[in-house]
């Protein structure tokens, strides 16, 4: 019966040791507290948006995180904890994430990994806050947009003057 046990945990972190390769971050949360409603909501709207969201040992997830960038935060793996794998826009889960924690107080996010960073709970929440990859693109083609605007205005500006300035001279020299 054991050896059955064993395979089947061989298999799950064989599995969880995939998701943390491919994961360019991570989230740490602990769900002591939650109702399955809400877990399954919860999971639901991860799954809207790429994520996993995955409720395992913590033994397991030790094991499966060796050599991966998940290792740094072994010291959070401790009570009842889920994990938030995001191959994609890791700042839409954190968002998900924060803004169902408001909602659910009994979730809590513990910590997470962005690239080979280790995020405290606060810069996870400075994540979520950050505007969407799509408002930060349009911010950042109007600012293209705007500097040959201006270019052209400040050019155009002063030639308007010289204009103004040659014409003001020419009526001096037909008054005189």
């Amino acid at each position: 019966m054991k050896a059955v046990e064993r395979g089947k945990k061989k298999i799950v972190v064989a599995e969880l040791e995939a998701k943390l390769q491919q994961a360019n971050s991570m989230f740490v949360t602990e769900y002591l507290g939650m109702n399955v409603a809400q877990m399954s909501r919860l999971r639901r709207e991860l799954r809207n948006i790429g994520v996993e969201f995955i409720v395992t040992k913590n033994t397991l997830l030790k094991i499966a995180a060796r050599g991966t960038k998940a290792e740094s935060l072994n010291d959070f793996y401790n009570g009842p904890n889920a994990i938030a794998c995001v191959a994609g826009d890791p700042a839409s889960a954190a968002r998900v994430i924060h803004g169902f924690s408001k909602e659910v107080p009994s979730l809590k996010v513990k910590a997470g990994f962005l690239g080979d960073h280790v995020l405290s709970p606060e810069d996870i929440q400075k994540l979520a806050t950050l505007p969407t990859k799509e408002v930060l693109l349009g911010k950042f083609v109007g600012l293209l947009q705007a500097v040959p605007q201006r270019l052209v205005y400040v050019l155009a500006g002063n030639v308007a003057k010289l204009v103004y300035t040659l014409d003001a001279i020419k009526r001096q020299k037909a008054q005189a």
